[in-house]
């Protein structure tokens, strides 16, 4: 029988989303500006700033849901609640180490080695913070930051047995 469980954590939206607002609320300036001066071309620039201010807003609502079958760990980013995308699939044969954030290792680890490129799948104010490390090849290794609960940390404790470390 496979060993399951699913964890769904509020995220934090990205840089890009702020920019396409930014860029709209420009435009939406940009476009009154040029209506009290010439009237009929300002126009134009307003729903397209309009759009993509609406755009924007829509991508401000972001959740993780991490899926974790055997050890094995999928990353998922559900934007608005309506949009779902795979972001990563992790097995556990790739998996290198699982310790808290606040471990001393890690917290070592993340200044020492900046070849690994980490990636927070979190708001950042959740319980306890979990790092996972991952290998695609000799080269090159990723680092996860994830918001695990407690079933989720048993689960992942007892298929990655060696993989996992406590506090």
């Amino acid at each position: 029988m496979d060993k399951y469980k699913e964890r769904l954590v509020k995220g934090k939206p990205g840089n890009e989303v702020f920019a396409i607002m930014a860029v709209g609320a420009l435009l939406v300036a940009g476009g009154i500006a040029v209506m009290l001066l010439v009237h009929a071309l300002g126009f134009f620039l307003l729903p397209i700033g309009g759009i993509l201010i609406w755009q924007g807003l829509q991508h401000m609502h972001v959740e993780y849901e991490y899926l974790i079958v055997n050890g094995d760990i999928e990353i998922s980013r559900i934007v608005n609640k309506n949009s779902r995308k795979i972001l990563r699939e992790i097995t556990v044969e790739n998996i290198q180490r699982v310790a808290p954030l606040s471990n001393d290792r890690v917290k070592n680890d993340l200044e020492v080695n900046n070849r690994r490129k980490v990636i927070d799948y979190t708001d950042g104010t959740g319980g306890e913070l979990y790092f996972v490390v991952f290998e695609r090849d000799k080269e090159k290794e990723s680092a996860y930051i994830l918001d695990l609960d407690e079933e989720c940390v048993e689960l992942l404790a007892e298929t990655l047995k060696r993989k996992f470390e406590r506090k």
